[in-house]
């Protein structure tokens, strides 16, 4: 019983530090951090931030829009980056279609006159063989990644490449904001400010890990093609240039909006998807690992591979759990009936006719789902079995 014991105790332990544990510790680092940088600018005095004023010092930007099949959302994306407040003879907008077999192309050929350029590829091969392919042809010093179904706030590029003043930074990450497709499924969008809360404290430390892939900026210069199998780029592409000793900063004002899936289960490909490259990333990206590295070791560990391996955490806290009923009812007992309520709510969350149980369970649902493709992720990675491309999920 003694193994089981240390078994359950250290798999709890565990999932506790992971989502409550961690966030505490990073409140108190990035507390202290911001505190110091407080302290030496009332002694010093120096400039706390840099910023960009005038058009003239505006650097040139080329905004890259990945497109797959893209017909019912291409035409407003473009306009939407059409609008956005940036001198207009700085900035390129290219489409990148991955083989997109629908009036996708053609709908970005009618931009043309308006500077809009379409790089077409006709076989699909996968988002990163896309990018590996039309970063280098970028005409400017800054390289916005973006996707179709991402939608930008007037202000929002100025906002991304204002960081770039400082020599120092290689990639800045917007702000994703997540919109519920619907009122019974807002486990994903309370997940994402979750995520963004995380992100907002490691940001202090100067320890951000990869971007979300629907918008953030990196210079051309340092721009490194990752392999054609990479699966999460937005993680892998980033965090390249933070081995090379470049800044990764979070620009909270920078921000862009996306709709989540229609509904949760639709998006359970993609975290098996993102769960393949997670533990793919590991093998990518050790060197970050390496605890001379200060924080971003500490939130690499912490923040992504205690999470991804939350599912077995999850599995061995339930399996230690029976044969220790044997041993104290009162105590693990109460245990076990908790842990099935919780995945008999996600199960309710998921399965329920009623709108308002969904709803209420919604987040345990997202979240149990979420693991579960995590574990289905990690054994597509084992069997090298997952796909570079992707399938939409419905939004």
């Amino acid at each position: 019983m003694i193994a089981f014991k240390i078994l359950f105790w250290a798999a709890v332990a565990a999932i506790i530090y992971t989502y409550v544990g961690y966030p505490v510790v990073l409140f108190l680092l990035s507390s202290i951090s911001q505190m110091m940088r407080d302290l030496r600018f009332l002694l010093t005095r120096g400039e706390r931030r840099s910023t960009l004023g005038e058009s003239d010092d505006w650097p040139t930007v080329t905004l890259i829009i990945s497109a797959y099949n893209e017909e019912n959302i291409i035409d407003r994306r473009i306009r939407n980056s059409l609008e956005l407040d940036y001198p207009r003879d700085k900035l390129e907008i290219i489409v990148a279609s991955d083989g997109s077999t629908d009036a996708t192309n053609d709908i970005v050929g009618s931009y043309s006159e308006h500077g809009v350029k379409l790089i077409n590829r006709p076989d699909r091969r996968g988002k990163v063989f896309v990018l590996n392919r039309t970063v280098p042809k970028a005409a400017h010093e800054i390289v916005v990644l973006s996707d179709a179904n991402t939608m930008c706030e007037p202000d929002a590029l100025r906002h991304l490449v204002s960081p770039f003043c400082n020599d120092n930074v290689g990639v800045v990450v917007g702000e994703m904001v997540l919109e519920s497709a619907n009122q019974e499924h807002k486990g994903e969008s309370h997940y994402w400010r979750y995520e963004a809360i995380l992100k907002l404290m490691e940001n202090k430390l100067r320890a951000i890990l990869g971007a979300n892939g629907g918008f953030y900026a990196i210079r051309k210069e340092l721009f490194v093609p990752v392999p054609d199998s990479t699966l999460n780029d937005d993680f892998v592409i980033p965090l390249k240039i933070v081995e090379k000793g470049y800044q990764q900063v979070y620009s909270t004002e920078a921000r862009v909006t996306e709709k989540t899936a229609v509904d949760v289960g639709t998006e359970f490909a993609r975290h098996k998807r993102i769960a393949a490259g997670n533990f793919q990333s590991i093998f990518m990206l050790w060197r970050l690992l390496n605890p001379f590295r200060g924080y971003i070791a500490f939130t690499f560990v912490s923040h992504k591979i205690m999470r991804w391996c939350a599912p077995f955490f999850m599995i061995a806290a339930f399996a230690a759990n029976i044969p220790l009923l044997a041993e104290s009812l009162r105590c693990y007992g109460v245990l076990f009936v908790l842990q099935l309520l919780f995945y008999g709510g996600a199960w309710l969350g998921g399965q329920s006719d009623n709108p308002l149980l969904r709803k209420l369970c919604a987040t345990q649902y997202y979240f149990v789902s979420m693991n579960i493709g995590m574990l289905q992720g990690f054994l597509n990675f084992l069997r090298g079995s997952q796909k570079v491309t992707w399938e939409k999920a419905p939004r």
